[in-house]
C-alpha cells in the first residue's frame, strides 16, 4: 500500500532540503526523497554567499575557506585582474557536507527522509499531481510534490513542464543548458594559503571554455578546479578542456603544479533564466529543476535556499488550506520573484548589456576580442550592484544600456 504524506520533496539539495524545512515548520507531514546516500558529493565550485551562512547558522566545520577577492585571467597575456569582494563574505564549502548540514536542519524541524529512492515517474489524477514512483517499485502519495532533482529535473519533465518552457518555444532543454567538468586537485593547507590565501580565481578563452569560464576554487586541503561553457559550444569532449586548462594554461598549471587529482565529476547547469512558470496543480518547483541560476556566474545556492523557502511555505498553506489547485499554489511563484526574482533579473540585464551585445556582433573576429573584456564587465557589475545593495539599500540599480561600440 502506498504512503501518504502532505508534502512530498524530490531531491535534497539546498532547495529539497530547505523546502521540506519550511513545509515541516507549517505543519505539514513531510517526506524528502533522496537517491543517493546521505552525504553524497556534488560538482560545484562552492562559493556560498554570506547570507545563507549568517541565516542558517552553519557550522563552522563546514566553512573551508573565506573568499575576499575575486581574480581574472584573460587572454592572450592572463594579467591578474582583482575584484575586492568587499563585505559580500562569500564562504568556500563542500557540497557534500554543505547540503547534509541542510538536511539536518529539515530532519530537526519533522520531515522524513528516504535515502537511496530513485524517483522515477509521477502519479497524476483528474489533472493534479498527487505523488510519485521509484525505479524499485515504490508509489508514495502526498497533496504537494515539490521538485528540487536538478537541471535534469524527472518531475517537471513528466509533468509535461519541458513541453511548456522548450518545446512551445522553438527550444529545447539543452538550449539553456551549460555543461561543466570539475576535479578536486589535492595540494596541503601550507601551499594553498601561499598560492591562494583568500582568493578564487576566474580564467576566460575559448581554448578553455569557449563561451564560459573555467575556476579555482581553494579549500583547506584541496582546490576545487572546474569549467563549464554552453552545451552547444562545445567542440571537443569537456574532459579534453579541463586537462588543457590544469596541464597547459600558464598561469593555473603552475598554480595547481605538484597537486593531485583526487577526484573528477561532470554536471549540467541551467544558465539562461528561470522557468516560468513553475508551478502546477500539486505541484512546485524550485531550484536547478526551475533554472534558478545566476547567468553571469552559474551561481545557484542562494537562489536554491530561498526558492526552497517560499516552496516550503507555499506547501504548507495549501496543506492548511485544502487547496492544492494551480491557482492556490502559484503563491509560490509571487513569493519567488519577490525574494530572488529582482536578482535574477538584473543579472539577466547586465548580462544582455554586456555579453549578450558581444555575443550578437556578426563579425567573428571582434566578437572573441571583445568577449573577454565584456564578461570582466558582467562581473564587476554584478558585484559592484551587489554590495550596493548589501550595505542597505533597498533596491537595486537597473543597468544602464550601453552600445556595441562600448561594449
Amino acid at each position: 500500500m502506498a504512503e501518504k504524506y502532505d508534502v512530498i520533496v524530490v531531491g535534497a539539495g539546498p532547495a529539497g532540503s530547505m523546502a521540506a524545512m519550511r513545509a515541516a515548520e507549517g505543519g505539514a507531514k513531510t517526506l524528502i526523497l533522496e537517491k543517493h546516500s546521505l552525504p553524497r558529493f556534488k560538482l560545484c565550485g562552492g562559493g556560498i554567499a554570506n547570507w545563507v551562512v549568517r541565516h542558517l547558522d552553519i557550522p563552522e566545520e563546514v566553512l573551508e575557506r573565506q573568499y575576499k577577492v575575486l581574480s581574472f585571467f584573460t587572454p592572450p597575456d592572463y594579467e591578474r585582474h582583482d575584484i575586492n569582494l568587499g563585505g559580500l563574505g562569500y564562504f568556500g564549502v563542500y557540497r557534500d557536507a554543505f547540503d547534509y548540514a541542510l538536511t539536518k536542519l529539515a530532519l530537526g524541524k519533522g520531515a522524513e527522509l528516504r535515502e537511496n529512492k530513485h524517483v522515477d515517474g509521477v502519479v497524476r489524477e483528474e489533472g493534479y499531481v498527487k505523488g510519485v514512483t521509484t525505479r524499485d517499485g515504490e508509489k508514495y502519495l502526498a497533496d504537494v510534490v515539490i521538485a528540487c532533482d536538478g537541471a535534469i529535473s524527472t518531475v517537471a519533465k513528466a509533468c509535461g513542464m519541458w513541453d511548456v518552457w522548450f518545446r512551445r518555444k522553438g527550444e529545447t532543454w539543452k538550449d539553456q543548458m551549460c555543461f561543466c567538468v570539475g576535479a578536486e586537485v589535492r595540494l596541503g593547507e601550507k601551499v594553498i594559503d601561499e598560492r591562494f590565501g583568500n582568493t578564487y580565481m576566474i580564467f576566460t578563452g575559448r581554448d578553455i571554455a569557449p563561451m564560459g569560464y573555467a575556476w579555482l576554487f581553494p579549500k583547506r586541503e584541496n582546490v576545487s578546479v572546474g569549467l563549464g561553457s554552453m552545451a552547444k559550444t562545445l567542440e571537443k569532449k569537456p574532459t579534453y578542456y579541463l586537462n588543457h586548462f590544469m596541464k597547459s594554461h600558464p598561469v593555473a598549471s603552475k598554480l595547481l603544479e605538484g597537486g593531485e587529482t583526487v577526484l573528477l565529476r561532470g554536471a549540467w547547469i541551467p544558465v539562461r533564466n528561470a522557468y516560468k512558470p513553475s508551478y502546477d496543480s500539486g505541484l512546485l518547483i524550485a531550484g536547478d529543476a526551475a533554472g534558478m541560476v545566476s547567468p553571469i556566474t552559474g551561481e545557484g545556492v542562494f537562489y536554491a535556499v530561498r526558492a526552497g523557502m517560499d516552496a516550503g511555505v507555499t506547501a504548507a498553506e495549501a496543506v492548511n488550506t485544502g487547496d492544492f489547485s494551480a491557482g492556490f499554489l502559484s503563491k509560490y511563484q509571487e513569493r519567488w520573484e519577490r525574494s530572488i526574482g529582482k536578482f535574477l533579473d538584473f543579472q539577466e540585464q547586465i548580462f544582455q548589456n554586456t555579453v549578450g551585445k558581444i555575443l550578437s556582433l556578426e563579425d567573428e573576429k571582434e566578437m572573441d576580442e571583445q568577449y573577454e573584456r565584456g564578461f570582466i564587465e558582467a562581473f564587476e557589475t554584478f558585484v559592484s550592484v551587489i554590495e550596493t545593495y548589501a550595505q542597505g539599500k533597498k533596491e537595486l540599480p537597473k543597468p544602464a544600456a550601453q552600445s556595441k561600440k562600448d561594449s
